[in-house]
């Protein structure tokens, strides 16, 4: 993904929370090679220390996530890269 698509993705999935939203951004294939590497994160039961993980993937990492969901005893969220 090109460094401005990959920051519009991110600017709008800011917008989306701090608005109340928080939709998934999914992943963009580029030139034929698709997804390079994806996963999931489980968080635990604290909430704030997912929403400090999920930042860190997107900012620090430059990974594309998924909003933070609740399921199976804890926050989990999805990445792409």
């Amino acid at each position: 993904m090109r460094p401005i698509a990959r920051m519009v993705a991110v600017v709008g999935m800011v917008v989306a929370l701090v608005g109340g939203g928080g939709t998934a951004a999914y992943a963009q294939t580029t030139g034929g090679t698709g997804v390079q590497g994806e996963g999931e994160v489980a968080c635990g039961y604290d909430y704030s220390a997912c929403v400090t993980k999920w930042y860190d993937y997107v900012l620090v990492k430059n990974y594309i996530v998924s909003k933070i969901y609740y399921r199976g005893g804890g926050y989990h969220f999805y990445w792409w890269n």
